[in-house]
Formats: structure tokens, C-alpha cells, sequence
């Protein structure tokens, strides 16, 4: 299930978590949640660069940059996105850090960065639609080799049987000459013992062919 799916699933609403300044002095940040409506997070994808994009001969092997790139999925803040989230997130510094704690010093950063975590958010289901409608697109084009490809077997299947049919009439007709020989061999044979016969009371010595017929 994609995230927009799942955002849907839920009702097509989601809960955004953010750290804000208690107004008291010296008081630690409070994560709150706003929520959203999915509309709100929904991006414009740029679906005709991105079919242009899987028509290519190599669309399986291209960097998930450049699908993004070509749906138009642009970074919320010029120092702030999802691949900085990320390398933040597996820093030394988070990686042996419970998920509470952890989410605290991000919401907390983020704050004091003044980045809005609804914006990296809203990248991140930008680059989900990307994958997703690059996804279709590949597995359209995809399906459709498959379906030539399946028509081809089918010619060649078809090709197959009709060689092998009239290999099979051929290997008929050998078989026929081959009787065909055979018997009138067999009559040569019977024939050339007869006339040895009878030559025999006119000759010393066999002058007639009588050789017997070979196996097979």
C-alpha cells in the first residue's frame, strides 16, 4: 500500500507532529500534533515527464533523483529535506537514541531551524506520488512487452507445430521409399538366385551377383 493509500484509508487525514516554545521561561519544548487533510499534503505530479522518463530503454536502473526530478518534486527548504532528514536520523547522535527521544531532538531542531515538519511531510508523499505514477508507467510499458512478447511465443508455438507435422510427413514418406526399396530388393535378391540357378549348369564358377541383403 502506497502512503497516499494508507492516508486514505484513515480517512484522508494525518496528524503532524511539531515542537512548540512553552511560553514560560526555561520550559522544554511540547510536541503537539495539527493535523492535515490530504489535500493539503498532495502534490501536482508531472506525469507526462515522468512517462517520458519510463519509456526509457534503462527506466529500471535510473536514480529515484531523477524520477523526482522529472515529477517536478521539488526540496521545502534550501537546507532542509528528506535526505538531510534521513542522515540526521542515522547519525551516532539519534542511532542509539530511544524513538521518543529522538523525535523530541528533531522536533526540537526543527523548531529552532524554523522548518516546518508538515513540509517534509508533504515532500515525502510528493516523492511517494513520483515512485507510484513512475511505477504505473513502467509496469504499463512493461506489460506490454510481455503481451508482444506472449504473442510472439505464440507464432513461434504455432511455426513449431507445423514443422514438426510436416517433419513428421516427411519421416512418413522415407519410411515408405525405404519399404518400397526394400521389397523390390528382396525381388532383386530372389530373382538373381534363380538366374544363378540356372546359369549354374552352364559355367564352372558363379558369375551371377547374389549378395544378401543388409540389415536394417
Amino acid at each position: 500500500m502506497s502512503f497516499l493509500n494508507l492516508l486514505q484509508a484513515v480517512g484522508g487525514r494525518l496528524g503532524i507532529l511539531e515542537a512548540r516554545t512553552n511560553e514560560g521561561a526555561g520550559e522544554p519544548m511540547k510536541v503537539v500534533t495539527r493535523t492535515v487533510t490530504l489535500s493539503e499534503l498532495k502534490t501536482e505530479i508531472r506525469s507526462e515527464e515522468v512517462r517520458t522518463l519510463a519509456d526509457l530503454p534503462a527506466e529500471l536502473t535510473l536514480p529515484y533523483d531523477r524520477i523526482f526530478s522529472a515529477a517536478g518534486v521539488t526540496c521545502p527548504v534550501r537546507d532542509w529535506n528528506l535526505a538531510r532528514l534521513k542522515a540526521l536520523l542515522n547519525s551516532e547522535s539519534y542511532k542509539g537514541t530511544d524513538h521518543a527521544a529522538a523525535q523530541q531532538a528533531l522536533l526540537t531542531l526543527l523548531n529552532a531551524e524554523h522548518v516546518q515538519p508538515e513540509d517534509l511531510v508533504r515532500e515525502a508523499v510528493a516523492q511517494d506520488q513520483a515512485l507510484d505514477a513512475f511505477e504505473v508507467f513502467v509496469c504499463r510499458k512493461v506489460e506490454g512487452h510481455m503481451a508482444a512478447a506472449e504473442h510472439q511465443i505464440a507464432e513461434v508455438d504455432a511455426r513449431i507445430q507445423t514443422l514438426q507435422g510436416e517433419r513428421m510427413r516427411l519421416a512418413a514418406r522415407m519410411q515408405v521409399e525405404k519399404d518400397k526399396l526394400r521389397e523390390w530388393r528382396k525381388s532383386k535378391r530372389a530373382y538373381e538366385r534363380d538366374l544363378a540357378a540356372a546359369i549354374g549348369y552352364l559355367t564352372d564358377r558363379p558369375v551371377i551377383t547374389t549378395d544378401e541383403l543388409p540389415e536394417g
